[in-house]
């Protein structure tokens, strides 16, 4: 399917088999539990959807934007690695695995990541403005020059991650120095 646009629809536990979508839009659809093994999604974008346990092994996720989306629970690092290219707005994002994925440039502006996991990942130039960080795991994650001007709630370790030429605004650049055993007085 190209450059449809889908409303309201509820794809709730819908397998979606090797279907492609290009330059398609979805608004307001539920996505709850549907399984997109081996489905395409090329330069679409996702606004106001329920993307929560969708199951995303082979899947291709190529340019796609998910705007203001409910994304709980989600294994992105089984979706084909080798087109992976997506940005986040103002979403919430729980419990979800970036693990392994090269996400050079993406961008997370404005979104809530609870829990979620970079180990792995190349996040080089990527964009955390604004973002609530809340219990998100960076491990062994290329974080140079990404920018985490006014995010909260992160907590990286500069001696497992890469961080030169990364932006971040005081207070919360504090949280760098825990895994320092120093005293700050």
């Amino acid at each position: 399917m190209e450059e449809q646009d889908f409303k309201g629809e509820d794809y709730s536990k819908k397998s979606f088999g090797e279907q492609s979508f290009v330059s398609c839009n979805f608004y307001n659809c539920n996505f709850t539990e549907s399984v997109l093994h081996s489905a395409k999604f090329s330069s679409c974008t996702f606004k106001n959807c329920n993307l929560s346990l969708m199951k995303m092994e082979g899947c291709r996720i190529q340019d796609a934007q998910f705007l203001e989306c409910k994304i709980v629970g989600v294994d992105f690092f089984k979706c084909e690695k080798t087109f992976f290219s997506a940005s986040f707005k103002e979403s919430l994002l729980q419990y979800c695995n970036f693990s392994d994925l090269n996400m050079k440039n993406t961008s997370f502006e404005g979104s809530k990541l609870k829990e979620c996991y970079f180990t792995n990942t190349n996040l080089a130039a990527a964009n955390f403005k604004e973002t609530d960080l809340s219990g998100t795991v960076f491990h062994n994650a290329d974080l140079s020059k990404a920018d985490f001007s006014s995010a909260t709630n992160y907590d990286i370790d500069p001696q497992v991650n890469k961080v030169k030429k990364a932006k971040f605004s005081l207070p919360e650049a504090m949280s760098l120095l825990r895994g320092f055993d120093i005293m700050l007085l």
